[in-house]
This record gives structure tokens, C-alpha cells and sequence, in this order.
């Protein structure tokens, strides 16, 4: 039975959606015409059903020929079912790195976030995400920055964690927190580098702001490791030091569950800084032919990897959003850079932490203010986030927000290659793309030397391959199905 018969009949269909795999609101009654279960509603138009999350937990929908049902524990949607892999998905991740899509690392298996809508037809699926036109992004005004920032962190009594990375971003989420005397502000240090000029900042933030202030130096036989309550559903570089952040956080909070965690994330994808194509798109639609070259050269040099490399833009924020002619070509990609920002705020603040995370940077009202900025106007000055850096410093009376050389932390993962070369080589020899053709075998092992010998840039690929086999050994490991 095709899934365009089941789409058209509804009562077969609501029917269907009765068969629900929700390990935290147990198996769910008939369900009403409008919600399924908390947070998931339904809507029956022309052929087709739209599933919207309007609650904060992930949704996973698998759709086939026969129809589709609804989970919220990935790992027990792959116990049960042990879908194949979805290797159309893990060849782009490859080329490209994480982009936004609805689509998984498995066939079929497509993931709902907050705020999302997911469109099920005959046809198959797609996605609609736009976090800064929801109800409450068209009710706020366009406040100023330090304000909006004060208001997306709730009043809580509970022990805060700042991320305090001495950048511009965690300085105002720091600005924004002042006041308040139950802050710890955690700064991530590369032990071979602890004294770099950003954690030299985020000390004298922490200080003149009255916060009790760690520098957690990272190790590098923790990296390269995952937690095993995590259960990420796509690879993505940001996996590598997710068991150091959740070791760290835990300890600041002294293991208990009412912590919070706030940090700048998703503002240098708003603010389109560091360097992004954006302005360049403006510039050319607004005949600054030589201003477009000279920030495409920027964008080279800071992207490395040639002249081609920041096309790889393009594939940002794709499968999500409505698809339409615009006259402003490049506001359409800064909308897609800001889904990207929120997609993995989204996703990697529920991968079975214990405590809350907060992302101040891409609630709705901050959103329509850096949409609101013109990011062409400014590259003269080197910097498209320079309204949002001078509004800060003359709110605050401060010059605490100019540029800050941030530090990087290729040093470490570097020195990690080093420790697990062997096994990491092994990985990649007998893993998922090399059974596939994903990527060559040599080329790999050249490019894992060359990182442990010092080099001075990690080649992207190597690490895309490499956070491939690290989530699918994490997979088979928790359900047995990944390899």
C-alpha cells in the first residue's frame, strides 16, 4: 500500500498514528485531531500531513511505503526497527561537513526539532524551519541587543554555568548575566596554550563582572570520545569534545540536574562573522565589484582550501524553509546561516545532558535584529558585526567589546591525534566509508600523519571521516545496528 493511499484517507491514517514509541508519555490514547502526543500536532491539507513540533522535545518520524510512525528515543526507534543506512546523507556530510536537514545518518528516518514542521506526502518529505517568524519573533520589537540578551535568560534559581570564551558573543552573554551572584563561568583552554589573549579576556570579564571564574584546560585522551547517555543522529565535528564540555559542566554543577548552561553560540552565525559569503552576494547585487573581490580574497585566506572553498556555503541551511526568488540573494543565505546557528543549538542541547542549556543568541527578537542589519555595510571596516559591537560598548560604557585574537584549538586536537594515531587509523581502515568507497583509504592516512606530525591546518575531510566512524561505532556500541 503506497504512502500517498494512506496520506489521502485520513482515518486510516489517524488510525495509524496511534502506533506511538514515546518512552516518556507512554503509549498515547486516540489521538485528537490536532495533537498526537504533548507537542505534536497534526494537519491534514490536499494530499498531504504536516507534523509541527510546538514542544521541546525531538521528534524522530519514520516514513515508508507502508506509512510512517512517531518516536522520541532514537536509539529505541533503531533497536526495533534497524533501518539501513541513509548513505546519500553520510557522502554529503563527507564533502560538506554538518548542514541543516531534516534527513538522519538512516534511511527514512527524518528528525522533527522544536519549531519545525514536517511535510509528509506521497512524494516524500520535506522541511520548513524558520525560527525568527514565529509568533513570538513577529510580536518583539527590535530592542536593543543588550536588552534582548537579558530577556532570553530566564530568572532561575538555579546555579548558572557561563561558557566563558573571552569572544565577543560570551562577553555579552557575561554583560547580560551581571548581577547575579550564582555564576560560574567556565573558559576552555588547550593545556599546550592556556594563557591566549581570549582566555586572558574572559579572566578580566569574569572579574570586573564579580563571577567566580575556572579555566578548564582540556585533555587530549578525552577527545574523540562520546558519552554514552549521548544519542546524536547525524556525525558533526562538534561530537569530539562533547565528553570534555559534559565532564566539566557536571563538575561545576556538583552533579545535579537544575543546572543551566548559557552561552554565546549562534552569534558568529548571525553576525556572519567569522568571514561568510553574504556580504559578498549584497555587494554584487549592489554593483561594489572590486569591495566584493577584495572581501572574497578575506574569505579565502581565513576558509583555506582554494579558491572554491567558501562555496561550500551554498549547501547551508538546505532542505529547510520555503524556496523561492529573491531579490535579496543575500539575505536568502544569511536566513540560512541563522537555521544553521539554530539547527545545532536545537540538536546538540538534548543529546541526554541532565541539565538545561540555554542559547541566548538565536531566541527570536535577537534573530530579527541581526536580520535587520545590513551585513554589506560594514566589510570596509573588516567586521559585519560592528553595529552590534559598538551598541554593546556604548550601552555598557565599555570598551570591552572590540575584536579579541581568540585562540584555537587545533593544538589539542593535534596532540590527540598524536596519542591515538594507531587506533584512529584502524578506524578509518575498517569503518563505514571505507566499506562504501565514501573516501580513500590512503588518502586518510596521509592526511591523520600529517596532523600528528604538527601540521598547521587539519584537513577538513579527515575530520568529517573521522566524527562518520566515530558516531557509527558509538551507534553499534549502543544499539548494534550502525556497523
Amino acid at each position: 500500500m503506497d504512502l500517498g493511499w494512506r496520506l489521502r484517507r485520513h482515518p486510516a491514517l489517524t488510525a495509524l498514528m496511534t502506533q506511538i514509541f514515546n518512552t516518556e508519555h507512554g503509549s498515547a490514547a486516540a489521538p485528537t485531531p490536532l495533537e498526537i502526543v504533548p507537542g505534536l500536532q497534526v494537519r491534514f491539507q490536499r494530499g498531504t500531513t504536516v507534523l509541527t513540533n510546538a514542544g521541546p522535545e525531538v521528534f524522530y518520524i519514520r516514513a515508508v511505503s507502508s506509512g510512517f510512525s512517531i518516536w522520541t528515543s532514537l536509539k529505541q526507534l533503531l533497536k526495533s526497527t534497524r533501518p539501513a543506512l541513509n548513505l546519500s546523507y553520510l557522502r554529503h556530510h563527507l564533502r560538506f561537513g554538518e548542514t541543516v536537514t531534516h534527513a538522519t545518518a538512516w534511511g527514512d528516518v527524518y528528525q522533527l526539532i522544536p519549531n519545525a514542521a514536517l511535510t509528509l506526502s506521497a512524494d516524500g518529505c520535506s522541511w520548513h524551519f524558520e525560527p525568527w517568524s514565529g509568533e513570538g519573533c513577529q510580536n518583539a520589537s527590535l530592542d536593543h541587543p543588550a536588552i534582548l540578551l537579558k530577556q532570553a535568560i530566564p530568572g532561575s534559581t538555579a546555579p548558572v554555568v557561563l561558557e566563558l570564551s573571552g569572544g565577543t558573543d560570551s562577553t555579552a552573554i557575561a554583560y547580560a548575566l551581571a548581577g547575579r551572584n550564582d555564576v560560574l563561568a567556565i573558559t576552555w583552554a588547550d593545556p599546550l596554550a592556556p594563557d591566549g589573549s581570549d582566555v586572558g579576556h574572559a579572566k578580566r570579564i569574569a572579574s570586573k563582572l564579580g563571577f567566580e571564574h575556572r579555566i578548564a584546560i582540556l585533555s587530549p585522551d578525552a577527545l574523540f570520545a562520546l558519552p554514552s547517555q549521548f544519542e546524536p543522529d547525524r556525525p558533526s565535528v562538534s561530537l569530539f569534545m562533547m565528553a570534555e564540555r559534559d565532564r566539566f559542566v557536571r563538575g561545576a554543577t556538583g552533579g545535579h540536574t537544575n543546572g543551566v548552561v548559557v552561552n554565546g553560540h549562534g552569534g558568529d552565525h548571525i553576525f556572519l562573522d567569522p568571514p561568510s559569503p553574504v556580504p559578498i552576494v549584497d555587494l554584487l547585487s549592489c554593483g561594489r565589484f572590486r569591495e566584493a573581490l577584495r572581501y572574497y580574497r578575506t574569505l579565502v585566506q581565513f576558509h583555506g582550501g582554494g579558491v572554491l572553498a567558501p562555496l561550500r556555503y551554498c549547501h547551508v541551511g538546505r532542505g529547510i524553509g520555503r524556496s523561492a526568488l529573491t531579490l535579496r540573494p543575500g539575505k536568502r543565505l544569511h536566513h540560512r546561516l541563522v537555521r544553521q546557528a539554530c539547527y545545532e543549538n536545537a540538536i546538540w542541547s538534548r543529546l541526554g545532558v541532565p541539565y538545561k542549556v540555554i542559547h541566548p543568541f538565536t531566541c527570536p527578537a535577537m534573530l530579527s535584529y541581526a536580520l535587520s542589519i545590513a551585513p554589506h555595510e560594514h566589510v570596509g571596516q573588516a567586521q559585519s558585526r560592528q553595529p552590534f559591537r559598538k551598541a554593546m560598548n556604548d550601552y555598557h560604557q565599555t570598551e570591552d567589546f572590540g575584536r579579541v585574537s581568540k585562540g584555537h584549538l587545533t593544538g589539542i586536537f593535534q596532540r590527540a591525534i598524536q596519542l591515538k594515531q594507531d587506533s584512529l587509523a584502524a578506524l578509518l581502515e575498517q569503518g563505514i566509508g571505507a566499506s562504501y568507497g565514501m573516501y580513500s583509504v590512503d588518502d586518510m592516512r596521509r592526511a591523520l600523519e600529517a596532523a600528528a606530525l604538527g601540521a598547521t591546518d587539519i584537513h577538513p575531510r579527515l575530520m568529517n571521516a573521522l566524527s562518520l566512524e566515530l558516531f557509527m561505532q558509538h551507534w553499534s556500541r549502543l544499539s548494534g545496528v550502525a556497523r
